[in-house]
Formats: structure tokens, C-alpha cells, sequence
């Protein structure tokens, strides 16, 4: 059985080299410093809200794409805090990447993630996480009369007979974000 594949929204803003911060190369937000970390939260200012999408840069091991989530109630101080805080989420495990750190230091950048982009991703990752659609998975598989010296398997592959991947099966779909350069690398 094929390894389960834990794709992200960061592979396929790789793939595509287009992290959705700029348009006409001028960023839509860009914040660079020392962000406090308080049991696990973000702190951010009013620019950013909850559902939004950041990716953070600089860092030594915190670099990545994360939607902004309500800190769960139960886990919010009884005071409440001086700069709004958000809960990290990268939308496919659920774990809070900032657990365990007080403070990061780095970029972060607004996303603006077309509402179709994240669909597709979302749709992707189902595709990926499924091992029934692994690269080596089988298409078709067939026995001839004779038995089994004429058993034959047929498997799904691209122009160059290599399995297709999730880049290959959605190709088209995710072509319209598709860029040839990139001002930021994560």
C-alpha cells in the first residue's frame, strides 16, 4: 500500500511558485519583527482577522502558510489579551505549529487566496491523501485465456510514461495561478 502523502497548501504555492501576497509585485500586507507568542497564539495586530491566510518568512523553523483560527475558548486567559491572537492552523493535521515558543521573529505576509484556489486545494489534498490515486496505483488489471502468462496491468502516466502525481491530474485546474517568477520563496 502506498504511503499516505500529507499534502499542504504550502507544496502547491510551491508548485505553482505563486504564494498569493502581491499584485503588480506591490505586497498586500507585510509585517517584519518580533511576534509574541502567548500559549501557542499568534500575536498580530488589527490588520489581520481570523480566516484570513499568512505565510511566514525568516524564521528558523517556522516558515510555512497558515490560516488564521479563533484561539479555542477554553484555552483564551481570563484577561483578555492587549493585541488581538490568533491560533495557527495549516489546514490539513490540525497541529499548532507555535506550540512551546514565546516569541517569533520573521516576516509575516497577508494572503489573498482566491476562494477557487483553496477549493482546488482542498480537493487536491483529498485526491493525494487518498491511496487508491498513489503514482504507482492501478488503473486496470486483466487475465487472458490462457491464465496467468497473459495477466496484463495497466497504470495512469503522463506523456513521458512516468505516473502521474497530483501535479500532473490537476495541471489544468490549477493553470490559472500558475507563475513563471516569484519575489518570495518559503
Amino acid at each position: 500500500m502506498a504511503e499516505k502523502l500529507n499534502l499542504t497548501v504550502l507544496m502547491v504555492c510551491r508548485h505553482l511558485n505563486n504564494f498569493h501576497i502581491s499584485e503588480n509585485n506591490k505586497p498586500y500586507l507585510r509585517k517584519e519583527g518580533t511576534f509574541t507568542v502567548t500559549d501557542g497564539n499568534l500575536a498580530l495586530d488589527g490588520d489581520f482577522a481570523v480566516g484570513d491566510w499568512i505565510a511566514i518568512t525568516g524564521t528558523r523553523r517556522n516558515n510555512g502558510i497558515y490560516r488564521l483560527d479563533e484561539v479555542p475558548p477554553l484555552e483564551a486567559p481570563l484577561e483578555p489579551y492587549d493585541t488581538p491572537h490568533f491560533r495557527l492552523s495549516n489546514a490539513t493535521d490540525g497541529i499548532n505549529p507555535l506550540g512551546g515558543i514565546k516569541s517569533l521573529v520573521g516576516i509575516v505576509w497577508l494572503q489573498i487566496m482566491p476562494a477557487g484556489f483553496i477549493e482546488a486545494c482542498i480537493e487536491i489534498m483529498n485526491w493525494a491523501n487518498d491511496p487508491a490515486n498513489a503514482p504507482s496505483a492501478v488503473v486496470s488489471e486483466s487475465e487472458g485465456v490462457l491464465g496467468f502468462d497473459q495477466w496484463k496491468v495497466t497504470r495512469a502516466t503522463g506523456e513521458d510514461g512516468k505516473p502521474l502525481g497530483w501535479e500532473g491530474v490537476f495541471a489544468e485546474k490549477l493553470r490559472p495561478w500558475q507563475r513563471t517568477f516569484t519575489g518570495m520563496r518559503i
